[in-house]
């Protein structure tokens, strides 16, 4: 090859080069900035003041709620955002301390599942939990304590004591698993009530490492069986809302038996489970989630809700169903179209309308990238 001709051809390469660097960066910084718009657009629209520190609004401006579920998602998407340098600690702090402020005592440091506008002012309905909210509580503590490890804050203590907390008040012997709250924990029939987006095998690893508590262990051990059962009991591998355990059998819940219509179906609680199932590297968990995934692979359109044969409970799509579904196709080339097609949800803004399924979209926004 002659120098001129070698000359050209190193040149050609070069300009290759250059423009594939150009291209990688320009779709890293699209998303870069989708997440960080994301986050602030959500923030703007459902992080609220409060005198003890700032929570996630649930209700409307005029009527303002606040859940623990919502503030442990809250806390997680935050978090999220320091890691990437969106936000900082700050930002994190002030959701921590109304977390704080509103458990149940110092001893029993779950959060009050819910507070609101009463006529003493602003204030928590009862003295119950939400496991599911707590257990997202738990988890991003632990991540803070990570992050922020000299923080005065203690995040590492609080998350050690969140997480005794539920051991105590929100654990069945009779089912070996975690109920939905401690008011359920003391009641012979609700104990054997389990709320399947409480079942994440990847958070009672993740606690069972940073605790060295080996009930952990044995609750995702006992967690996975579980799941395993319930995805072999249907076609489809839809789980539900709720479902009752016993020592040979776990059950849907019957239509109205404690939240609603839905549930014994694949509705607004179950909707969580990909999310919750994805992170888990065990085999058992990824073949109940694999077997959700090809039911919903099958689907010309993803609906907000099914029974557990599969038929739709509605004729919309929805955030708070395809979110968690996109985060669990996440480079799985075996769902490449199912990812494909849930990324519809990027298409609109965020706006306020929305908080469970802007929150989830948030959320699986933040992790994906």
């Amino acid at each position: 090859m002659s120098i001129h001709r070698l000359v050209k051809y190193l040149f050609t390469v070069l300009i290759l080069v250059s423009y594939i660097g150009l291209v990688l960066f320009s779709i890293s910084s699209n998303k870069e900035a989708l997440q960080k718009n994301s986050y602030w657009d959500w923030y703007r629209n459902y992080v609220s003041q409060s005198s003890k520190g700032t929570f996630v609004n649930t209700g409307t401006q005029e009527d303002p709620v606040a859940l623990s579920e919502s503030q442990g998602y809250g806390m997680l998407i935050t978090l999220l955002a320091a890691q990437k340098g969106y936000t900082k600690e700050d930002q994190f702090m002030r959701l921590f301390h109304y977390y704080k402020a509103n458990r149940i005592s110092e001893q029993n440091t779950l959060m009050k599942w819910q507070q609101k506008k009463s006529s003493n002012g602003w204030s928590s309905v009862d003295q119950n939990n939400a496991t599911d909210g707590d257990l997202d509580i738990a988890y991003a503590l632990i991540q803070a304590d990570k992050l922020w490890p000299d923080s005065f804050e203690q995040y590492g203590l609080a998350a050690q004591q969140l997480l005794a907390s539920i051991k105590a008040h929100n654990y069945s012997e009779k089912t070996g698993l975690l109920t939905v709250g401690n008011w359920a924990t003391v009641d012979s029939k609700a104990e054997t009530m389990i709320r399947t987006s409480d079942m994440i095998p990847h958070y009672f690893e993740t606690f069972a490492a940073y605790t060295k508590d080996p009930f952990w262990t044995k609750l995702e051990a006992h967690t996975t069986k579980a799941l395993t059962q319930m995805s072999q009991q249907t076609s489809t591998g839809l789980l539900p809302d709720f479902a009752w355990v016993t020592a040979s059998s776990i059950t849907p819940l019957k239509p109205n038996e404690i939240a609603g219509k839905n549930d014994g179906d694949y509705a607004y609680n179950a909707a969580r489970v990909p999310l919750r199932l994805a992170d888990s590297d065990k085999p058992e968990v990824k073949k109940t989630l694999d077997k959700m995934l090809m039911f919903f692979e099958k689907q010309p359109v993803i609906y907000g809700g099914y029974t557990l044969k599969g038929k739709p409970l509605v004729k919309n799509q929805s955030n708070s169903f395809s979110a968690p579904i996109l985060y669990a196709t996440k480079g799985d080339k075996n769902f490449s179209n199912l990812y494909a097609s849930q990324r519809w949800i990027f298409n609109y803004a965020i706006v306020g309308k929305d908080y469970y399924g802007d929150t989830l979209k948030v959320l699986v926004l933040l992790k994906l990238y």
